[in-house]
């Protein structure tokens, strides 16, 4: 073992539900999307999920979480999340969706659809693994349940594969 290495449980249950994705801010911060639908159907109103957005966070430097926020609730199978604009991008078919706190109180204030055209045809399926990349933007995965749908006016359908797109979802 290299010296001085120590591996320590960060979070767990009760404190975080069903983890699916996670991200950590430059402020050390785990973001956590638990979801709390799965394996549930997909509902039909955005809003309507119990799916959400913890972040968790070491506020005494003992390297475990002791505070836990909400900061958006109501998703529904939601599968990722990357930082962009001072905010965060979710996946959540059909949708990408853009969440900030503008007033410093750790929870979303700012909802905006910046892309739709998911498919919602099966939930292990969807959009996943978004990442910020070198490039300045964001690249991502999806299996076959694909995309299709309009980006800057131009129509894009495909199934499973990589892709990439502007942090305000254009391409």
């Amino acid at each position: 073992n290299p010296q001085d290495f120590e591996l320590k449980l960060f979070v767990s249950e009760p404190n975080i539900r069903n983890p699916l994705a996670m991200s950590w801010d430059e402020r050390g911060r785990l973001w956590v999307i638990e979801s709390i639908d799965y394996p549930n159907n997909f509902e039909k109103e955005r809003g309507k999920g119990n799916d959400r957005i913890k972040i968790c966070e070491d506020t005494d430097g003992d390297g475990v979480a002791d505070k836990f926020t909400i900061f958006k609730d109501g998703l529904n199978i939601a599968t990722s999340l990357t930082f962009a604009n001072d905010g965060v991008i979710v996946a959540m078919a059909p949708d990408f969706m853009f969440f900030k706190d503008t007033n410093g109180d750790d929870v979303a204030d700012v909802e905006e659809i910046i892309m739709t055209g998911w498919s919602k045809g099966d939930t292990h399926a969807g959009p996943s693994n978004l990442q910020y990349g070198f490039d300045n933007k964001i690249w991502g995965v999806t299996g076959y349940a694909g995309y299709n749908g309009t980006v800057d006016g131009k129509r894009h359908i495909f199934g499973q594969g990589l892709y990439r797109l502007k942090p305000d979802g254009t391409d």
